[in-house]
């Protein structure tokens, strides 16, 4: 993972109405649909997937959401 700082600075920035939809597609297990939506959100600078990752990375551990399948 990048620098978590800056992962959580990233979040602290995003609009209310992504982070939702961010946390709503973490808790449903989808990673890369996150990344999806964070990149196509119309943020200046845009995320890299990498940094994309690493939010819905942070906000798994954040809600405390373990694997899909035990």
């Amino acid at each position: 993972m990048t620098d978590e700082t800056s992962t959580r600075a990233l979040w602290d920035s995003l609009p209310e109405a992504l982070r939702t939809e961010v946390d709503r597609l973490v808790t449903e297990h989808r990673p890369a649909a996150v990344i999806k939506l964070v990149r196509n959100w119309g943020l200046s600078p845009k995320p890299g997937i990498g940094t994309s990752r690493d939010l819905a990375e942070l906000r798994a551990r954040e809600l405390n959401i373990g694997p899909r399948f035990d």
